[in-house]
């Protein structure tokens, strides 16, 4: 049986499950579904209700970068009292769980995906242990208490050129990020760059009132500005994943690959939603003005529209 057939399988059986209130043989089958396709149908919310119905003692698995943090951030905020197990990339993701009064009964760090796939295969052995689920929208901000404005003039966009250390190919070209910087302070946008300390001096660029930095090396500092913003640019990164939970537009600037997990989890789900534009790259420096043509021709609609 190949993997388009099995989501479909293990989806069904699940359902049968659950109508016969079987929830500790249905969460098995719901997470084989969204192994194939994490947001398959309404699998992801079936899954979350069968988790709490479940009569045994389960242990769940948040796995990945702080943008699949966010995506899973919605069950655990509401579920603090389950186990959780932490298999991340993302070296300060003990103080970001601890800021939210999360407990994790362990975290693992890996550095490249040799290390990620040796124990993500150990993981999967624990009995009762699965992924955590996951969900496209916040209901509400969990890094800010003020509620986001209608879009008005002076419109506030937010820019984030870099990317996480596993994934450095993601970060935006340089020269794309200062025309498109140069482009909109001509136009009298205001402006909220996002990155580390690092890669914004490598702007060059200095802060004024029409320019914030949001560099705190407190990363929830840092997302809980992107509230602020009317529109998010972004490399495929965890700043236009957080724009995207908050139903904030984005354009996302990409690399043209073949990568099925990135599309149809952090991508697809928010362009058929219609708050998300996608330009994909061979390479963006060999593509600087028409890269930036598609991104000022998207922000144009967007205001004009409102």
């Amino acid at each position: 049986m190949n993997r388009h057939f099995k989501k479909y399988y293990f989806y069904f059986l699940a359902r049968i499950f659950d109508y016969l209130n079987l929830y500790q043989k249905s969460v098995p089958c719901y997470a084989q579904t969204i192994r194939f396709r994490s947001f398959f149908w309404d699998s992801q919310t079936r899954y979350a209700h069968a988790i709490t119905k479940n009569p045994k003692k389960i242990t769940l698995q948040i796995q990945g970068g702080i943008g699949d943090f966010l995506q899973h951030l919605p069950f655990i905020l509401q579920h603090k009292s389950y186990s959780y197990i932490v298999l991340t990339h993302f070296l300060h993701a003990e103080s970001f769980f601890k800021a939210l009064r999360i407990n994790v009964k362990k975290y693992y760090f890996y550095d490249n995906w040799e290390d990620y796939v040796e124990i993500r295969d150990k993981l999967q052995t624990l009995p009762n242990t699965f992924v955590c689920p996951r969900t496209l929208f916040f209901n509400e901000n969990p890094f800010s208490v003020t509620k986001k404005k209608s879009p008005q003039k002076p419109y506030v966009l937010g820019i984030h050129m870099g990317s996480s250390k596993i994934a450095s190919g993601k970060a935006l070209s340089l020269n794309f990020v200062i025309k498109l910087f140069e482009t909109l302070i001509q136009l009298q946008y205001k402006i909220i760059l996002f990155g580390t300390d690092d890669e914004l001096k490598s702007l060059k660029i200095k802060s004024s009132q029409n320019v914030i930095f949001a560099k705190d090396k407190n990363v929830i500092k840092n997302l809980s500005l992107v509230n602020q913003c009317d529109l998010m640019v972004a490399s495929d990164s965890v700043f236009k994943t957080m724009a995207s939970m908050l139903n904030i537009p984005s354009i996302v600037l990409h690399k043209d690959n073949k990568n099925l997990f990135r599309d149809r989890t952090f991508i697809e789900p928010y362009v058929k939603a219609g708050s998300m534009s996608v330009y994909k790259y061979q390479h963006l420096e060999n593509e600087v003005d028409d890269a930036l043509a598609f991104t000022m021709k998207n922000i144009n609609a967007l205001f004009k529209a409102s």
